[in-house]
Parts: C-alpha cells; structure tokens; sequence
C-alpha cells in the first residue's frame, strides 16, 4: 500500500512549462539565437543552472552559466503574476488524497522563491507536508537526491512512496531513488522516449485515484 505520495510541481500541479520556455526563448533572443526543439527533452525536469550550463554550452553563449540563469530567472519570475495556472486535477487530486490521510511531498527542480511564490498563487501552499526544492540537493534530477530526501523528510521508505511526474528525468530521478512512479505526461512531454520505466503512464491527473485504487497501492 502507498504511505505518501510525492508530486513533481511544474507540468504536474503547476502549467508554467510554455512560460518556462517563452523565458528561456526572450533570454537566447538577446543573443540572435533561437532555442532549439531538440534540446527540450533535456530541459524539462532539471534544475535552473542545470537547464543553463546546457543551454550556454549549446548555443555558445558569451556569459556563463550562472549569469544567464540568474538572467533568464528574472524574466521567468516576472512573467509569473497573473499566469499561474494549475493543471487540471490538481487541487481535486491533492484534496481527495489529504481527505484520507495521505501524507503528502512536493520534490521539485525549481528553487525555493519560485515554488513559494507558485503555491502561494495556486493556494496550494499548506498542501504539503514536506517541500522539496532544487536548493535543497546537491544533484538536480534526473538524480535521485530530491526523492530520496522527500522520502526521508516524510518518514517513508522510499518503496512506500509514490512520485507524479510529468518529464522522463523526473521518472528517472523517482525510481533511482526506489520510489514508484507514474507519469502523467502533458502536450509539452508526450512525446518524449522515456516514460517505460513508470509504473503507469496516466491521461491526466484525474486518472490517478482511481489507478492507485484500481490497482491495490489504495484502499477505495
């Protein structure tokens, strides 16, 4: 049986990845550069300077990666004031699972400004009982750190928990930490090759309770 369940924020609870993207698109624009499509699947899921050392290296930026993701971030953080929205489900799902007794994890790649601001504008920030944020880890995802700290923060064995994620890296970094994971895949991350190592590829987030019961990890 599942003892708590750990979302992933952006692209799970949170719609920011095309604000994410429209950021990251003005920062490179400064540059004459365009980002490039293939380079997503390598983004979505990590944390800002991870997403940076890449962009600067592919795109051969002349800054470092540390200033252009401080850069990109205040025109991310910016955008954000009246654009939050969050995903469908998420607020019927998280309520449906605290209703039982859930105990319930945020581990995500973003840092801790950007995930108390979004909680705070999705009116999710007493949701949880343990925050997780790209600060708080040494290595961002596709690592294991930010499950296997959000598992111990909770008092859960790592088998006991259950991640939601949206990105193959967030699944890689869930079950490298032996958490199991389903992933609920949105229009930016379908597509994408990795999702086989999830337990359950779900439509959307109102599939997720009924799965968990569906398939004894919840009592119905």
């Amino acid at each position: 049986m599942v003892r708590a369940v750990i979302f992933d924020l952006d692209g799970v609870l949170v719609d920011s990845e095309a604000l994410q993207l429209a950021a990251w698109e003005q920062y490179v624009a400064r540059f004459a550069q365009r980002l490039p499509r293939e380079l997503l699947p390598r983004l979505f899921g990590r944390r800002l300077a991870d997403a940076a050392r890449i962009i600067v290296a592919e795109l051969a930026l002349p800054v470092s990666p540390e200033r252009a993701a401080q850069e990109r971030d205040e025109l991310f953080l910016a955008s954000l004031p009246g654009n939050v929205r969050s995903m469908p489900g998420a607020h019927d799902l998280i309520a449906a699972l605290r209703a039982r007794g859930i105990p319930l994890g945020l581990a995500t790649s973003g840092h801790q400004r950007y995930v108390h601001l979004v909680l705070a504008e999705l009116g999710l920030d007493d949701a949880f009982s343990v925050l997780v944020t790209g600060d708080d880890v040494a290595r961002g995802k596709p690592a294991p750190d930010c499950y296997v700290l959000a598992a111990a923060r909770l008092g859960a064995q790592p088998g006991s928990c259950v991640a939601i994620e949206d990105a193959p890296l967030g699944v890689a970094a869930a079950r490298a930490a032996g958490l199991r994971c389903l992933a609920v895949p949105n229009d930016h991350t379908r597509h994408i090759d990795g999702f086989a190592a999830a337990d359950a590829i779900l439509p959307g987030l109102d599939a997720v309770l009924p799965w968990l019961e569906a398939n004894g990890w919840l009592e119905p």
